[in-house]
């Protein structure tokens, strides 16, 4: 699919009592076009993340990306590595699964406002773990999560207190999850979970393994980025959000 020129900004949303920073990236062409929520990882609105958003209005789509992380950290940018690491997952472990679906809904009423043709949602890492979630709990047409972790265990406070797994019923859309073969966060054997769990409760999906792929493999800039196998997700994505 040809890119489109895009235009982005900035833009304030009100959740509960707290105001939530979102990037917005949207194609410069007016029309009608599907909106995506960009969950991003646990390095929060780094570079990449934004580019991730840019990548996705350029398939032609309005696509926001919320800060997560809001409450705790506002528009907290970590670097890669130990530190930045170590910082994401203690903000990881600080989100809540009402406080999430919250602002994942006024993304979802900020897309509506701008005539979006459906919601759906995008999700990476940590992001892809609060896509999944999302997905079981509100009315979103496409979902797609790019190697989502904690998906079939408790280890991290978004999947308490049962595994999110649990809540695959809930799924009212299509979903597409995407993995590496050599990711050592997510081995087979959750990926045969999330499988049967789709399969059992009849949710149209596909789930794709790439297996010389480790994690992050989607992301340019990074000596994990895989530029192959991330053109062929993105090729994937494009299809999906505009079937």
């Amino acid at each position: 699919m040809t890119a489109v020129a895009i235009e982005t900004g900035w833009v304030d949303l009100k959740v509960g009592d707290t105001v939530m920073s979102a990037y917005v990236a949207y194609p410069a062409e007016p029309g009608a076009y599907p909106g995506v929520v960009v969950g991003h990882e646990i390095y929060g609105l780094h570079a990449t993340a934004k580019q991730a958003a840019e990548r996705i209005a350029a398939l032609g789509a309005i696509a926001i990306l919320p800060d997560l992380f809001h409450r705790t950290a506002p528009r907290a940018d970590l670097e890669f590595g130990g530190e930045g690491r170590d910082r994401g997952l203690e903000l990881l472990h600080t989100l809540r699964r009402p406080d999430v679906l919250a602002d994942i809904s006024a993304c979802l009423d900020e897309l509506r406002a701008r005539k979006a043709t459906s919601v759906n949602m995008v999700g990476f890492s940590a992001g892809g773990h609060i896509a999944y979630y999302a997905a079981t709990q509100l009315p979103l047409a496409v979902t797609a999560a790019f190697y989502p972790g904690w998906l079939t265990n408790t280890d991290i406070p978004l999947s308490t207190p049962e595994p999110t797994i649990e809540s695959t019923s809930g799924i009212t859309g299509r979903i597409l999850l995407f993995f590496g073969g050599l990711d050592p966060l997510i081995d087979p054997e959750a990926r045969d979970e999330l499988e049967e769990a789709l399969t059992a409760n009849n949710i149209p999906h596909e789930i794709v393994v790439y297996e010389d792929a480790p994690h992050g493999f989607v992301y340019p800039g990074r000596d994990w980025y895989r530029p192959e196998l991330a053109e062929d997700a993105w090729s994937r994505l494009a299809d999906l959000l505009h079937g």
